[in-house]
């Protein structure tokens, strides 16, 4: 039998290949995210911007929020990053919009709200859940939050709203009784809506192409969508982005976000 040597070597550098563009490319670049996500947290306690802090942490860090004003109307629009600590594209998606709106405050027409990341324990270990290891989107307390859970992942916790940064949530609510939520996750590339939002994620599909779904394609119980989109009935986003980087991310949904801010129904 004739061993076909250069086809056995053409057969291993296509493996090769492969395994480079599916393994190690994507590990280089979400580390290298991880190496400027601590950064960019890093330097909002010394931005020219006026970052308030709105609370802390389970270990202590400090939690930000950016209030921005245009024109008389005082509706709110709250826009989260990260929630997930392992999804951290959405946290510079937020202050990327932050730095924008600060420079031209004329692009919005009422009040938004900007929280870059409600999880900075998870956002600067990339790893999904908080200090305590739950899952601070399965932690609100709905009417189908249960301890029951098939993945650590999705640590519930010990009982609904029993973690620091789900109280924090609760609290913006109470205190800005928003007219819309946006917040940001990935990768499923969807606009997610709970409530009666069906409507503004259509409008941000205008902008960002992405398909328009109330459904995620899996159970949610304690979300956040649930808790403040179909519970309180505020409309609410769950804009989940593809997996990408921030860059792209922004070119994809920088006027997508703007619209939102700006959507009335």
């Amino acid at each position: 039998m004739h061993f076909n040597f250069k086809g056995y070597l053409i057969l291993i550098a296509l493996i090769l290949l492969i395994l480079v563009y599916e393994i190690l490319i994507p590990y280089i670049r979400h580390t290298r995210l991880h190496w400027d996500t601590k950064e960019l947290y890093g330097q909002l306690s010394g931005s020219v911007l006026p970052w308030q802090v709105i609370g802390k942490s389970t270990e202590g860090r400090d939690i930000y929020a950016l209030e921005l004003q245009s024109g008389q109307d005082t509706t709110t629009t709250v826009i989260f990053g990260a929630f997930h600590g392992d999804e951290q594209t959405g946290f510079h998606l937020v202050v990327q919009l932050a730095e924008t709106l600060y420079a031209k405050p004329k692009l919005i027409h009422s009040r938004v709200v900007l929280i870059p990341v409600l999880n900075p324990d998870g956002l600067l270990k990339r790893k999904r859940t908080n200090a305590n290891d739950v899952d601070i989107n399965r932690n609100f307390p709905t009417d189908n939050w249960t301890p029951v859970y098939e993945k650590a992942r999705y640590h519930p916790g010990p009982s609904p709203g029993s973690e620091v940064e789900t109280q924090l949530a609760m609290k913006i609510i109470d205190r800005y009784h928003p007219a819309k939520i946006i917040s940001i996750h990935d990768d499923l590339m969807m606009n997610n809506y709970n409530g009666p939002a069906k409507e503004l994620a259509e409008e941000m599909a205008k902008y960002n192409g992405y398909p328009v779904t109330s459904d995620v394609g899996y159970p949610t119980p304690g979300s956040f969508g649930n808790f403040a989109g179909e519970e309180l009935g505020i409309p609410l986003i769950t804009l989940e982005l593809p997996d990408t980087n921030p860059e792209d991310a922004w070119e994809e949904n920088g006027q997508a976000l703007i619209a939102a801010i700006n959507f009335k129904r």
